[in-house]
C-alpha cells in the first residue's frame, strides 16, 4: 500500500470519527432535552397577578388553556399571537365558546408567521400596555425555544416572563426514546432550537 492510500485512509477513519463523535453529541442533547421537557410538565407555576397572557397559535389545546387561565387567574389581557390572516374575535370566540363579555380582554395578531415574529409583535404590545409580567402559553415541545426567543427580544429584566407549557398527553420519563413520534417531535425542536442559539451566538 502507497503512503497515498494510508494517508487517505487515516483520512477517512478521522472523518467517521469526528461524524460518530457529532452523532454521540447530537443524541445526547435530544436526550438531554427530551429530559428538560419531561421536567417541565411537573414544575410549572404561576406567581399571583400576571398582567398578560400571550398564547402562540398553532397547535391544538393551546388556545382553549390560555382562555381557561385567562379566566380562572382573571387575568387582564389575552394576546393571540400568529393567528391566521383575517380570524377575529368573532370567529375565535365562536369555535372557542367565548364570553363575548371578553372581547375587550383579547387582541387577535394577524400579522406574525413565526415564533421570533410572535416574540416581536408581543414586545410591542407589552410596551404599548406598559406589561412588567407575561405568561406564555405554548406546546410544551415548543416551550424551550419559545421562551429562548421571547427573553432575547425583550430587554433583559423588562418584563417577567412565565412559561405555561400544554401537553395533550403526559409525558413519561424516558418512554419518549421509544416513542417514534414523540421522539421525532423532539428532535426537530431540538434542532430548531439549537439554529437559534447559533445564530445568537454568531451575533
Amino acid at each position: 500500500m502507497s503512503n497515498k492510500e494510508i494517508l487517505r485512509n487515516y483520512l477517512w477513519l478521522f472523518l467517521i470519527l469526528i461524524f460518530l463523535t457529532f452523532m454521540v453529541l447530537e443524541l445526547t442533547g435530544i436526550q438531554q432535552y427530551g429530559t428538560d421537557i419531561y421536567n417541565l410538565q411537573k414544575n410549572q407555576t404561576i406567581p399571583q397577578n400576571p398582567e398578560m397572557i400571550v398564547v402562540l397559535a398553532g397547535s391544538v389545546g393551546r388556545i382553549e388553556a390560555a382562555y381557561e387561565l385567562m379566566k380562572g387567574r382573571n387575568i387582564p389581557l389575552l394576546l393571540v399571537a400568529g393567528a391566521y390572516t383575517k380570524v377575529n374575535f368573532d370567529e375565535l370566540s365562536k369555535k372557542y365558546h367565548w364570553d363575548l363579555g371578553d372581547k375587550d380582554k383579547i387582541k387577535i395578531d394577524n400579522i406574525s408567521t413565526s415564533t421570533w415574529e410572535n416574540a416581536k409583535i408581543s414586545a410591542d404590545f407589552a410596551r404599548q400596555h406598559n406589561i412588567k409580567s407575561l405568561v406564555l402559553v405554548t406546546s410544551i415541545y415548543h416551550m424551550q425555544r419559545s421562551e429562548f426567543l421571547f427573553k432575547k427580544v425583550f430587554k433583559s429584566g423588562e418584563v417577567q416572563i412565565i412559561p405555561y407549557a400544554i401537553s395533550m398527553q403526559p409525558i413519561e420519563y424516558n418512554s419518549w426514546w421509544h416513542d417514534f413520534k414523540t421522539f421525532k417531535k423532539i428532535m426537530d425542536e431540538f434542532f430548531k432550537y439549537q439554529y437559534y442559539r447559533a445564530i445568537f451566538t454568531a451575533n
